[in-house]
């Protein structure tokens, strides 16, 4: 009884910080799993295609091996942050790494064999929520390349003393064939798939918001492994799509294929040609899971906009999604730049977020100028509309911003989704009548506003790209600062 009574008072919570730009879905879409049709995935007995968005730190943020501050769980309202602005990216999927793959640290599901971190599964709790009050579908990784020091199957096989030199998601060939080890990934996926989400009530392998389970990150299991997983998980799980790269399409129970496009990593869509091949034999459909998007992969804005034609026309493939999304932090500007380094060979050739992360509508990094981010930012978010059969829509009004801090030498706040720029106003009193002392000054790179010295009550309002305005903030008093 107690125990119900807290996951109530846990959900009025969550929902109570779920803005008002979330649209409720219609209950047959938000209650119906994605499945497989032939070649075409449906929902409802309604067809499904999706355009998406890779939101990597939903379940941990800072997991990655060089992202700076380490593991912490994102805020609630950068998740809802991140998931509002992919809901006006047009994005009805988004793809998680870290929403059942996180090994081997203290905040992760599963900080050390066999112990799993109650804390660790609220935060996925939560985001699943967010995402189904938004009617976007997930789709979680089960195994990874973000745990430091090579990788999640890596700290699976140092849980068992077996040691491989520069162990990396590529190279870890005792992972998939120690049976110790396969039975430790067995345990992790009975966790996860068993879990009951505090929330909903509902256990994640019984949860249509997830799309389907992504059994490695890029998809390229050998056969065997994949065979003994895919058994494994249908033994507990029989609703759900298992997703596997093109050589395990012919594998009865492997819904749909899945692939990176990278170009600077010799990974064309045209190169992918023999695994579309292979999966059209299987019957199976196609799920570019994550695409390059920015100056490295795509010269031009033109060359961009021709591989975003590709997808599209391309009636195999189911879906595909950009690689990555990020948000505002919580309190004020944008969370800081994953995988990051200033050295600007490493950021134009390495693995860096100074060329993929995308902060939305767009910002600066070494590789890509704001105005660039923003422009390939609207082809993305097009193309998301288009693969879904839909008509691009206005841009969302952003919900109100919320001052965080006010004193007389600076005004911080959190960002709005979807905000081009924002306005300060000012006034005597609380009630007004309130003054505009900033239009459109000021946006989430700025280093707040400066009121110069003047007292007074302040509020902030966000505009789109549109030039459409929120709500005001709540009125905040400066203090002498």
């Amino acid at each position: 009884m107690r125990v119900r009574r807290l996951a109530t008072l846990l959900l009025v919570a969550a929902v109570a910080t779920i803005p008002a730009a979330a649209q409720a879905s219609p209950p047959s879409y938000t209650n119906s799993f994605v499945q497989r049709a032939g070649m075409r995935l449906q929902v409802a007995g309604k067809p499904f295609r999706f355009g998406g968005a890779n939101i990597e730190w939903l379940g941990l943020a800072g997991y990655g091996p060089e992202d700076p501050g380490g593991p912490h769980y994102a805020s609630r309202y950068e998740i809802n942050d991140a998931l509002a602005t992919a809901q006006e990216l047009g994005a009805n999927v988004v793809r998680s790494q870290t929403m059942a793959d996180s090994v081997g640290c203290p905040r992760c599901l599963e900080p050390t064999r066999g112990r799993f971190n109650p804390r660790a599964f609220a935060a996925i709790d939560f985001a699943l929520r967010a995402a189904r009050a938004r009617g976007i579908k997930i789709i979680p990784t089960i195994v990874g390349d973000d745990a430091r020091d090579g990788g999640s199957g890596c700290v699976y096989l140092r849980w068992r003393a077996i040691d491989v030199p520069n162990c990396s998601l590529i190279n870890m060939d005792p992972f998939w064939t120690d049976a110790t080890v396969l039975s430790d990934v067995e345990q992790h996926l009975r966790a996860v798939l068993n879990h009951v989400n505090v929330y909903t009530h509902v256990a994640y392998k019984n949860d249509p918001t997830i799309l389907g389970w992504d059994l490695l990150n890029g998809g390229g299991s050998p056969t065997p492994w994949t065979r003994q997983v895919v058994r494994f998980v249908r033994s507990i799980d029989r609703r759900h799509l298992i997703l596997s790269g093109a050589a395990n399409a012919a594998l009865t129970d492997v819904g749909a294929c899945v692939a990176f496009v990278y170009p600077h990593w010799s990974q064309s869509l045209a190169f992918r040609a023999r695994e579309l091949a292979a999966c059209r034999r299987a019957r199976k459909p196609f799920l570019v899971y994550e695409y390059g998007w920015d100056r490295t992969n795509y010269a031009t804005r033109g060359d961009f906009a021709r591989l975003l034609a590709s997808l599209q026309r391309n009636s195999q493939i189911a879906g595909d999604a950009f690689w990555a999304l990020q948000a505002h932090r919580d309190g004020h500007g944008w969370m800081p730049i994953p995988a990051d380094t200033t050295d600007p060979n490493i950021a134009l050739h390495g693995e860096s977020g100074q060329w993929w992360a995308l902060y939305y509508p767009g910002v600066a990094t070494l590789v890509n100028s704001a105005s660039d981010m923003r422009t390939r930012a609207q082809l993305i978010r097009t193309h998301n509309y288009r693969m879904r059969g839909l008509a691009v829509p206005p841009h969302m009004i952003p919900p109100a911003p919320r001052i965080t801090s006010a004193t007389t030498t600076r005004i911080y706040w959190q960002g709005s989704a979807g905000a081009a720029m924002y306005s300060v106003e000012r006034a005597a009193r609380r009630s007004g009548p309130w003054a505009t002392v900033c239009r459109g000054c000021v946006d989430d790179a700025s280093d707040g506003f400066n009121p110069l010295g003047r007292a007074g009550w302040y509020r902030v309002i966000a505009s789109n790209l549109d030039g459409r305005v929120s709500r005001p903030s709540p009125a905040v008093h400066a203090r002498v600062g």
